[in-house]
């Protein structure tokens, strides 16, 4: 026994000289994977940095180097979305926020990503630092790998489109942007060029296919470029795209136009690893559907300097093309030329395009439109708010007139680079190249349907998240296509230091999830069929939830259909999302609950039954996806209309209908009973007025004294509940309810917690008794007050619709609503008959409860399938109690007891038609001295009437 801590210590030794070792290891890993990702960064081989990066970082993930190389690579990879370096970026500003040029980066990775705000304070912190530099400092950081030569009035540059973009992106033409799916794929895909009777597309492409060639290019790893084309269907449709073999070679080869005839390709091709010309323009003809090898074009265009794309008009006699060539009125960078062909056929000189057109920055992708008279081109000049943006100018060929430079809006430009765009002769369509998010990966081909309204409203977030801890935790959120039910977008930030800014373009349905460790899980929803515009802007802020017993979050994206049955293909991400959740907190139980929005053509009951349906069907739908059955309150809860969030009026009150989960102890069940004895024998139920707040989640702490005041009151007295008045504002119902889920936090059963919404009231809180004949908006549902019985010897009875004007029928014509009558009055003998067999019938309850089983399903068929029958016919059900227990109590019993059998005729044709009552202990059928009586008073009671104005369908 003695010798066993030797053996102990022993081990530890082993373990920590292991350990010690692997850590070495790994030092000289990185050490290695450092200097060899720094040498080709110098080289900029930027996929052998990748590579070596992401090896690295799988051992050293907070590594700042690594991070920083890494997303260097990302950045500048020709297959990836240049947003995707992003969180490399963050993670390094993260440990060092004056890293290098870590700001340059990020502001570089937020604006691709159209978070501008974000962006722009990027930017002015580097321009900050940059300007403290000293000379020697700044030497010193131009040695470093990866540094990129970027100036003050660069940066101001770019912090000026950061200050424009938001403005530009909210004036969006409402047009269909399509991902050309067919001509796409991971690698670079770009230069669509359309033929003037749209029948053929031309592109060029890094893909693979079967009868290229196979080599990559050393530089950057990729395939060489080659030549494809697309025939358009007959549906309208492009085919898949075949090669040109004609034209495409071992070296790279691209498309960059077309004669209006259709029989001049022109080609930019860059011929030979090391050669001197860095690429020249060729021409290749089209004889008899063969096409010649191409061959510098005649043209006088080609020079020792770079000359990358052009633009022939229709007539053929007139080039417009791009060159970096230096001369007195270059411009600076790549300049858009025009040359003009002479009467005898020969080419003349070409000319600058001038100032107008050409800044000290690149101008690319210069197209005539077949029209003759529009130029369009991309430059990273003028007004862009980021990379090369695609503009037009009307022009006149032959004189070089101009007028004004336009910038096209989204969905064409964007922050991102928007190169090569054309359009078809007829205006229909544009094609043009970009890096997108929602594309394939790197530069895609996009179509533009001019005369189509865009599908998808370009959406601006601009969201905050708050924890109520102000704890500045990971927040991980996720934007959901609801339809397709994949994760369109993604990010992790920092709670109440970061905001999240996107912009993505959306159609439909689409959920948000928002979720922390340690946090409720809460979700929103977004409808933007519903909301109906090209650009949209959605600012919220979110407020996490520390997780807690009784604290409660909604359940924005459970879907049914025919407002019954759950659909479980839309519903998954969440209920995923839930039981992810769940099973984080094995100790805890979770109770569901269903809410409505306004609905004037049904009654609250119905509302509720409705609500109370949802939540059942939500259940199994937990159940179906894997939750424990001990995680599960397994209660069927519907609210109704009783908590809503927004005011009938607002945009946003089909938010309203939700579904609500609650934390519960595992094992909780839901009290049968509510009564208890109270302590005093008067509580306070004096009306106090509260403050009102700017800030939503300050109303409690501003009114702290009175509201400690009436939760200690209630807590005391079950036969209490509080009643909160909310003005007809939005703000005033926001801070009722947040009133109401601080009471509920603090261990109020919901059943005591009534929202009233009343015109120009102040808000307020009071305490009440629940009196016999003062449960309108108390409880699960009001007692129809308009329902009143007929004198004792009237065999009909006639009542009122609590939706009297709004419910389709609306019956207000005296001969429709004689007519009625008279039909409920000239009942057959056999109706009669029935009535008094079912008014004569009950139904008993066992003691203390509401639950009455499954014994008497013949009968409740019998009377749902004649009210089916007789669509005049309404039906009233009365609770009733025994004596046991306080008369408040009684009450609230009968209730429950008449809602419970109402339930049962939820699907009839027009379910208003059913009203519920309660008598509680205060009709007794025989005496409560017995148990005997007392089984026999505990019931309900069935009566039947005609519908009146507005109840019929």
């Amino acid at each position: 026994m003695k010798t066993f801590p030797i053996y102990c210590l022993l081990l530890l030794l082993v373990l920590n000289v292991s350990s010690y070792a692997q850590s070495n290891a790994n030092k000289n890993k990185l050490k290695k994977a450092l200097k060899e990702a720094e040498t080709y960064l110098q080289l900029e081989e930027y996929h052998y940095v990748e590579e070596e990066m992401l090896e690295a970082v799988k051992y050293a993930p907070e590594n700042v180097l690594c991070n920083y190389y890494l997303g260097i690579s990302i950045y500048n990879d020709l297959t990836k979305n240049r947003v995707d370096a992003l969180p490399y970026f963050q993670t390094v500003y993260d440990q060092d926020p004056s890293f290098r040029q870590v700001g340059y980066w990020l502001g570089k990775a937020y604006q691709m990503g159209h978070q501008f705000t974000r962006a722009g304070e990027m930017y002015t912190l580097e321009k900050q630092k940059m300007s403290s530099l000293k000379p020697e400092e700044k030497t010193e950081e131009e040695k470093n790998p990866g540094y990129v030569k970027v100036s003050v009035e660069d940066l101001d540059r770019y912090i000026d489109q950061c200050r424009r973009g938001p403005e530009f992106m909210a004036n969006a033409d409402n047009k269909n942007l399509l991902n050309l799916s067919l001509a796409n794929t991971y690698l670079p895909d770009i230069t669509p060029i359309i033929t003037v009777d749209g029948q053929r597309l031309y592109f060029t492409s890094h893909r693979q296919d079967i009868t290229s060639h196979h080599e990559l290019d050393p530089h950057d790893q990729l395939p060489y470029q080659d030549v494809f084309y697309m025939d358009r269907r007959e549906d309208g449709f492009w085919s898949t795209p075949k090669p040109m073999t004609e034209i495409n070679t071992e070296e790279h080869d691209a498309a960059i136009a077309l004669s209006s005839d259709g029989d001049r390709l022109f080609l930019y091709r860059s011929v030979g690893a090391s050669t001197s010309n860095p690429g020249d323009i060729y021409e290749a003809n089209d004889y008899s559907g063969k096409w010649t090898r191409p061959r510098p074009i005649d043209a006088p265009i080609n020079s020792s300097a770079l000359e990358t794309h052009m633009s022939m008009s229709a007539d053929g006699k007139v080039i417009v093309f791009t060159s970096d060539r230096v001369q007195d009125e270059a411009q600076g960078g790549m300049d858009l030329y025009i040359i003009r062909q002479l009467p005898n056929g020969e080419w003349a000189m070409p000319q600058n395009m001038g100032d107008k057109i050409n800044t000290n920055l690149d101008e690319e992708s210069p197209y005539i439109h077949p029209n003759g008279k529009t130029l369009y081109f991309s430059s990273q000049g003028h007004n862009s708010i980021g990379g090369f943006d695609v503009f037009k100018v009307d022009i006149d060929l032959k004189t070089g007139d101009m007028g004004e430079v336009i910038q096209l809006n989204y969905p064409v430009n964007t922050a991102s680079d928007d190169l090569f765009y054309v359009m078809s002769a007829d205006g229909s369509e544009s094609y043009f190249s970009s890096v997108r998010e929602e594309g394939m990966g790197g530069y895609d081909i996009y179509c533009v349907k001019n005369n189509e309204s865009n599908a998808r409203s370009v959406s601006f977030f601009d969201l905050k998240f708050e924890t109520e801890d102000r704890r500045n935790v990971d927040v991980l959120v996720k934007l959901i296509n609801v339809r397709t039910q994949e994760v369109e977008k993604e990010q992790v930030l920092k709670a109440n230091r970061e905001r999240l800014e996107w912009m993505h373009r959306c159609s439909g349905k689409y959920a948000l999830e928002v979720y922390s460790k340690g946090y409720l899980l809460k979700t929103d929803r977004f409808d933007f069929a519903k909301i109906n515009k090209p650009t949209v802007t959605i600012e919220e802020t979110y407020r996490l939830q520390k997780f807690a017993v009784n604290r409660s979050e909604s359940l924005m994206n459970i879907y049914f259909d025919d407002d019954q049955i759950i659909n479980m293909s839309s519903s998954s991400s969440e209920l995923k999302a839930l039981k992810t959740f769940i099973e984080e907190h094995d100790d805890y139980s979770v109770e569901i609950v269903g809410h409505s929005d306004y609905n004037p053509e049904k009654s609250k009951l119905v509302l509720e039954f409705m609500s109370k349906t949802k939540a059942m069907e939500t259940l199994n739908a937990l159940k179906t996806v894997g939750i424990d059955d001990e995680q599960l309150v397994n209660e069927n809860v519907g609210y109704g209309i009783r908590y809503p969030m927004y005011l009938p009026e607002s945009d946003m009150s089909w938010k309203n209908e939700r579904m609500e989960y609650i934390i519960r102890p595992k094992g909780y069940a839901r009290l049968a009973s509510r009564a208890s004895d109270c302590g005093m024998s008067k509580y306070d139920t004096s009306t106090y007025v509260l403050k009102e707040t700017e800030v939503m989640s300050d109303v409690v702490n501003v009114n702290e004294k009175w509201i400690s005041h009436l939760l200690s009151e209630l807590k005391q007295c079950s036969y209490l509940e509080l009643v909160v008045t909310s003005g007809s504002t939005q703000e005033s119902l926001d801070m009722s309810n947040e009133i109401i889920t601080y009471f509920e936090n603090n261990g109020i059963p919901r059943d005591h917690l009534t929202l009233q919404m009343q015109k120009d009231a102040e808000l307020s809180a009071r305490l009440r008794y629940k009196e016999a004949n003062d449960y309108s908006g108390a409880g699960t549902v009001a007692v129809m007050s308009s329902v009143t019985d007929t004198p004792a010897n009237d065999d009909a009875m006639t009542v009122v619709s609590p939706s009297d004007e709004t419910i389709a029928g609306n019956n207000t014509n005296p001969e429709t609503k004689s007519a009625l009558q008279k039909a409920s009055i000239n009942n057959s003998a056999e109706d009669l008959a029935f009535e008094k067999e079912i008014e004569d019938f009950t139904i008993v309850f066992p003691f203390d409860s509401k639950e009455f089983g499954n014994s008497n399903d013949a009968t409740l068929q019998r009377i749902k399938d004649y009210l089916n029958a007789n669509l005049t016919k309404t039906l009233k059900i009365t609770g009733h109690t025994d004596s046991s227990g306080p008369e408040i109590y009684n009450q609230y019993l009968g209730m429950e007891r008449a809602k419970s059998v109402a339930y049962f005729f939820r699907n009839i044709e027009n379910p208003n038609r059913i009203y519920v009552d309660s008598k509680g202990e205060l009709e007794p059928i025989t005496t409560n001295a017995t148990r005997e009586g007392r089984a026999l008073n505990r019931r309900i009671h069935f009566k039947f009437g005609i519908v009146n104005t507005g109840d019929a369908k």
